[in-house]
């Protein structure tokens, strides 16, 4: 009796042991981070969704997961708008500009972009049959509440016809004299050969202006239509989360709304409202603080492009790594991960949304009406007539002349200082971006060193492009720096030829900081936004690591417009395609 007892003794503790060790290894199974062996798979995503996937490849990479008997993969998760990943990927991917490095899987918004590929002759790069998408999200019309219902919302459909509207009668003045403070309706919109945001936003109108024939492209009232559209627009940014961002910082500060709405997905609409402007996922809030003028989604009455998020193998892609693009791909669509998306605000692959996510947006009992999609031909004669649709622009360019454009770019790096002159690596680069304005845009030049001086009247780019070329090659720089003096001079001459049907704006670069008379908050005074209806957009660049960033992003937040900065010599090219893509 005591043997036995004993030997139940033992064999209990034996079980038990092997309970907890089982259980120790299911929970505690190695990260594939800690493995040397697993696939490297690297992803760019677009990039109001880039922080999730980064999250989600974090955890995809600390689970243990393994595949195909055993073998496992490390993803490495990047973030690039689609249309800068497109043209990387159409030309080879050489990315000079952030040094990203080539993906195996591209995720951008919309499957719009692999057609545009295709266009191009450049389908293959993709790998046919590998595309699914991991979730959904409609192009909305995203409006400030108190505007949305001064046009009829909730009880009334709105659509791209009543924007149009409410400029023909002379801005919201002429809907209602008491709203005359809110001015015309100002529209924001991303450049639509670089968001998926602005070129949805560019189908859906040319689906409103052809009742859906894209057959019809070139008719007269179409392409009125959508220069009608057009019009409205404040400028054209890279990525809609700068309208977002300075919104979002004047609910609570400023009486009125610094612009009427903007054109993005529904998912970027529900962030706002829930504390994540900017679309990072640690600042969503569960309870968020409320706001003065939360965002509405308006789905536009005529129909709106459904935007799919695929997901696609290129055709580089080793066999290994499309086996592990394949099992991130399952990873991605299993349920908790499908929760983390819905809990950012998308909808699910079938465009199924939920009673939180209508709530959000303030859209309960409203729907989406997908619009059919163009082709790929269809879409780039978009693009080319947007060309000739688009606002055009009226550019004061402001360049540093001072004695510091003579030295290295950037003199104190230690290791490897660049040893060209900073005026000598910046003349190609100005020349390119005015080779590349559109010829009915207006552009002047200035020069400041110790006082500003005008080198060439603005005028239209195809009668003074060539003579400003030639002056490019002959800057010298000299003296020291006037900078706060020649901002607020460019601000004023601007306000005063202020042309409204024309993007006014000043585009400012220095490499350094104010030496001469003025001071910080008399700038910030002038270049005020809020406080003129002939307001200037003053689009700053910081040229090197001595340039006063700090200043300039404020003047440039001030004017609402966007600070950009180039902190080497491969990044110059990329500030001034970045900047000139807002025109």
């Amino acid at each position: 009796m005591r043997r036995s007892g004993w030997l139940s003794l033992v064999f209990g503790a034996f079980v038990g042991t092997l309970v907890i060790v089982l259980l120790a290894t299911t929970v505690t199974a190695p990260s594939n981070a800690a493995r040397t062996d697993c696939v490297r798979l690297v992803t760019s995503s677009s990039t109001e969704k880039g922080d999730l996937i980064a999250e989600l490849a974090e955890r995809y990479n600390n689970t243990g997961r393994t595949f195909d008997g055993g073998r496992c993969a490390k993803v490495e998760a990047f973030k690039k708008t689609s249309g800068a990943a497109l043209d990387l990927i159409a030309d080879g991917w050489n990315d000079i500009d952030e040094n990203q490095p080539e993906p195996q899987v591209w995720l951008p918004s919309s499957s719009l972009w692999l057609d545009l590929l295709r266009q191009r002759g450049k389908g293959d790069l993709v790998e046919d049959g590998q595309k699914i998408s991991l979730a959904t999200s409609p192009m909305v019309i995203a409006m400030p509440e108190p505007m949305a219902k001064e046009l009829g919302w909730p009880a009334k459909g709105i659509g791209w016809r009543d924007v149009l509207e409410v400029n023909r009668k002379g801005g919201w003045g002429g809907v209602d004299p008491k709203n005359a403070q809110w001015g015309n309706f100002t529209l924001g919109k991303d450049n639509p050969r670089r968001s998926t945001s602005g070129l949805a936003a560019t189908i859906s109108t040319y689906f409103a202006a052809t009742g859906g024939d894209y057959g019809k492209l070139d008719a007269a009232d179409a392409v009125q239509f959508v220069r009608g559209i057009e019009a409205s627009v404040a400028y054209y940014s890279d990525d809609s989360v700068a309208f977002l961002k300075t919104l979002y910082e004047e609910d609570q500060k400023k009486p009125t709304p610094y612009i009427s709405a903007m054109a993005m997905q529904e998912q970027m609409v529900y962030l706002y409202n829930h504390g994540a402007p900017t679309g990072d996922p640690k600042r969503l809030q569960a309870d968020p603080a409320p706001l003065n003028r939360p965002l509405v989604a308006v789905h536009p009455s005529e129909g709106t492009v459904l935007i799919d998020h695929p997901f696609l193998t290129t055709a580089k892609a080793s066999p290994e790594q499309r086996v592990a693009a394949k099992d991130f791909a399952e990873f991605l669509r299993e349920p908790a991960q499908q929760d983390r998306f819905r809990d950012l605000g998308f909808r699910d692959a079938e465009g199924r949304g939920n009673e939180k996510l209508a709530q959000g947006v303030h859209a309960a009992g409203a729907e989406p009406r997908p619009i059919a999609l163009p082709s790929g031909r269809q879409i780039q004669k978009m693009l080319d007539g947007w060309e000739y649709t688009q606002r055009r622009g009226r550019i004061l360019l402001v360049l540093d002349l001072s004695g510091s454009m003579n030295e290295p770019f950037d003199k104190n790096r230690k290791d490897k200082p660049y040893s060209e002159r900073r005026i000598d690596l910046l003349k190609p680069a100005i020349k390119k971006q005015l080779e590349y304005l559109h010829p009915e845009d207006e552009v002047g030049l200035w020069t400041f060193s110790d006082g500003y001086e005008e080198k060439m009247p603005i005028g239209k780019v195809k009668n003074v492009r060539g003579p400003m070329l030639g002056m490019i090659d002959n800057l010298t720089p000299k003296g020291d720096t006037a900078l706060y003096q020649t901002v607020m001079a460019a601000n004023d001459k601007m306000r005063r030829e202020f042309d409204p049907s024309l993007i006014n704006a000043v585009v400012f670069l220095t490499d350094g900081q104010n030496t001469e008379a003025g001071t910080r908050e008399q700038v910030l005074q002038n270049v005020d936004a809020e406080r003129l209806d002939n307001s200037v957009r003053i689009f700053t660049m910081a040229y090197g690591a001595q340039a006063d960033s700090r200043v300039l992003d404020e003047i440039a937040l001030k004017s609402k417009a966007r600070g950009y900065q180039a902190v080497d010599p491969q990044g110059i090219d990329k500030m001034f395609v970045n900047v000139f893509s807002n025109f």
